[in-house]
């Protein structure tokens, strides 16, 4: 393996004495706060290409998406002309949901979007996860950037389907409402892709760093991270924007990026086996650190 080594040597007199020299006394402490950028045992991560990547794909997804939100208003008279029997039966339901409720349903959905965004943290309080907590934190900012890509741009996600939302087929609804442009962009719940993809990135987390695992409890890991999906995608569908359909998409992007990602960087790990390495340096009166490339 070679190694590209890069030695950063900020001068500090008084650390060690004069006559002690940087070979003799150089001090490696893999678990301090500069060894972070270290690629875990089991994840390639490269910070230098994920955190570009993550930064661009998170702007191109957020601008796409206010794209998105302001597509044309819907006609007064092409709501008007909508029949709820012209929706496939699967997703009727949709449409036949008490509408009194929906205010309520769309707020406890948000509950489930939120605890899905932030459940990979919790990790961190285990030791085991919190020190690869680097790598695992970009590559669960990759798997988010991931699935707002999905939702921006696939085919199957409103740039390519105008699907009315289930909102424009109900009566006395204000008209303002009923025909907000975002009310195209039914297909697919970005509410679900998010929250899933956390929940399955989780899971995959804890998958990896037990491998003792049996095949029983693997199911229950993964029905568990996929359980709060769905009902917080049954709450969308309450609150009356979303069809059964739009969840169940939603809830694979989820499981392909909060799953795939780390899988991706995971079987990387084992083909290529590099990782960049920060490591603090002591000695002849100076500190500092080492930037090592390993490939």
């Amino acid at each position: 393996m070679r190694h590209l080594l890069l030695c950063l040597v900020l001068t500090t007199g008084s650390l060690l004495p004069a006559q002690t020299t940087v070979s003799d006394s150089t001090s490696t402490q893999q678990g301090g706060f500069l060894s972070v950028f270290r690629s875990s045992e089991r994840y390639a991560v490269n910070p230098l290409v994920s955190i570009p990547l993550i930064a661009g794909g998170a702007y191109v997804s957020q601008q796409r998406l206010i794209a998105l939100q302001d597509k044309p208003d819907i006609p007064v008279e092409v709501i008007q002309n909508l029949d709820k029997n012209d929706i496939n039966r699967f997703d009727r339901i949709a449409v036949t949901r008490d509408y009194d409720k929906h205010k309520q349903a769309l707020i406890q959905s948000d509950y489930f979007f939120n605890t899905g965004q932030l459940a990979p943290f919790a990790l961190f309080f285990w030791k085991k996860y919190r020190r690869d907590w680097f790598d695992i934190t970009l590559m669960y900012l990759e798997a988010q950037t991931t699935q707002g890509l999905f939702y921006g741009f696939a085919p199957f996600g409103p740039t390519g389907i105008d699907r009315f939302r289930p909102v424009v087929y109900y009566d006395g609804i204000d008209v303002d409402r009923e025909t907000d442009g975002n009310n195209r962009n039914s297909t697919f719940s970005g509410h679900v892709s998010t929250m899933s993809t956390g929940f399955y990135f989780m899971a995959r987390m804890i998958d990896d760093y037990n491998p003792d695992f049996t095949t029983g409890q693997r199911i229950l890991l993964y029905t568990g991270a996929t359980l709060p999906s769905l009902y917080g995608g049954w709450l969308r569908i309450k609150g009356v924007k979303h069809y059964p359909s739009d969840v169940f998409i939603g809830l694979g992007v989820g499981a392909i990026s909060g799953i795939g990602v780390p899988s991706l960087h995971k079987w990387w790990k084992k083909r290529y086996a590099s990782d960049l390495v920060v490591q603090p340096v002591y000695g002849g009166g100076a500190g500092g650190f080492s930037l090592v490339l390993r490939y």
